[in-house]
């Protein structure tokens, strides 16, 4: 047995691609070489322990699920920066890997924000120090490469990203973008020009996933756009995301984005961002395996403690500290608060372990939908598994790594043990360990 064979002993094993319940609540699983060797029943561990010298741990009845992996995370307070040299870009990537490791993400994408030209070549060069480093830091093995947001959307809805560095999409400049060979994701705007279309399918020649947000293409537009390449849509319903009622041109992007069974949608599931009654709703529309849960967090290690200021606008952390919000200049109208346009988010607070804990907690209830009249209470072990495919498979299943995102024997040992307190629909969560490629945190 290898020197860094690790035996995990009484834990419940969640796997989010499995329909029914697990036959034991105790299981034992064998990590080695980075892998998941075996799964064991009780006795089978004891076994193995009294003829190999291994690293026992006891999971004391806990949980143990796949590695959450976070497909947009924003370091906005790094980049607000200005112009950073690529090597110092590399060691703040990896000081977002530490803190993100604590919290449970395994595998992780950072974007970029619309911005000069130079600051994002400069960006994305570090980020190919730590994609290619060939493992020169164990955390590199959670680099998932590159999201180029900001640069291709439409600027008329730009957010918090700057219109002035927004573009129309050209191959030319996408040329330049991946000289470095760390975009693996790709924002693009198919309604921005024409020839669209041929930059989608030549990012997709290029190997990137080509995603839509910031956005507000027609539903036909946007079907043309599956078929040259796009796969998934950027934080459904925010961004914000195009949408029209009427039939002209079969809708707008967010109605295509609940028909088309050809787009996977991300969601900010963090209570705020969208109306936790629109989320049962999504993923009952576009069924569990077509939705991936993303923090889309504003800051990489974590929020701020008071007022901060990005790109001129002032925001300040909400008081309950679960979301960001423009701090306004003046006092807002009397009636401001009765319009549908009073929207305070400045972006999201959130990471993933609040996400996967907001899930649970959605899970756990019975609720009323929108579009849904009724959506059923799961119990705990059944919303585990649901928020683990949001949170792990399903993104893992996006990205193409198959080699992870559950913990089947032969894939990587990206794992998170992890303890359930409370009351259906009040649960909270804590991370008792983490594990990357086999390896405790």
């Amino acid at each position: 047995m290898a020197s860094d064979a690790t035996l995990i002993q009484n834990v419940r094993r969640v796997d989010p691609d499995s329909s029914s319940s697990s036959s034991e609540n105790e299981h034992a699983v064998l990590f080695e070489g980075g892998k998941v060797l075996a799964w064991l029943s009780s006795g089978e561990a004891e076994d193995l322990k009294k003829r190999q010298e291994l690293d026992c741990i006891d999971g004391n009845g806990h949980w143990l699920l796949p590695g959450w992996i976070d497909l947009q995370v924003n370091d906005i307070e790094w980049l607000a920066q200005g112009f950073q040299d690529a090597v110092d870009h590399a060691q703040r990537i990896r000081e977002v890997y530490k803190y993100q490791i604590e919290i449970g993400v395994t595998s992780i994408v950072l974007a970029t924000l619309a911005a000069p030209e130079n600051e994002i070549l400069a960006y994305l060069e570090g980020m190919a120090h730590v994609l290619h480093s060939d493992g020169e830091n164990p955390l590199d093995a959670m680099c998932l490469g590159a999201l180029l947001e900001g640069t291709f959307m439409n600027p008329a809805f730009h957010g918090a990203h700057n219109p002035e560095f927004v573009f129309p999409p050209n191959k030319a400049q996408l040329d330049t973008f991946l000289q470095h060979d760390s975009v693996r994701f790709i924002n693009i705007a198919p309604e921005m020009s024409e020839d669209a279309l041929e930059v989608i399918a030549y990012a997709k020649s290029h190997g990137l996933k080509i995603g839509i947000g910031h956005a507000k293409p027609s539903a036909e537009r946007t079907r043309e756009a599956v078929q040259a390449g796009l796969e998934y849509v950027i934080h459904l319903g925010n961004g914000p995301t195009g949408s029209s009622l009427k039939s002209f041109g079969g809708g707008g992007l967010f109605e295509e984005a609940l028909y088309n069974d050809g787009l996977t949608a991300t969601i900010i599931a963090d209570g705020y961002h969208l109306d936790p009654r629109l989320v049962r709703d999504i993923i009952e529309r576009k069924e569990d395996q077509g939705v991936v849960a993303v923090s889309d967090a504003g800051f990489a290690l974590g929020n701020p403690a008071g007022d901060f200021e990005v790109f001129g606008v002032q925001g300040q952390v909400s008081s309950n500290g679960e979301y960001l919000q423009v701090k306004r200049k003046e006092p807002p109208g009397a009636l401001a608060h009765l319009s549908s346009d009073f929207a305070p988010l400045f972006g999201s607070a959130s990471d993933m372990k609040a996400i996967f804990n907001c899930l649970l907690n959605l899970f756990t209830q019975p609720m009323t939908g929108i579009y849904h009249r009724e959506h059923a209470q799961l119990e705990l072990e059944d919303a585990l598994k649901l928020a683990s495919k949001l949170c792990s498979s399903n993104p893992a299943h996006l990205t193409g790594k198959t080699d992870r995102g559950r913990l089947n024997v032969s894939e990587r040992a990206d794992a998170i043990l992890l303890n359930v307190t409370g009351e259906p629909g009040h649960h909270s969560i804590e991370i008792k360990d983490v594990f990357l490629c086999g390896q405790r945190w």
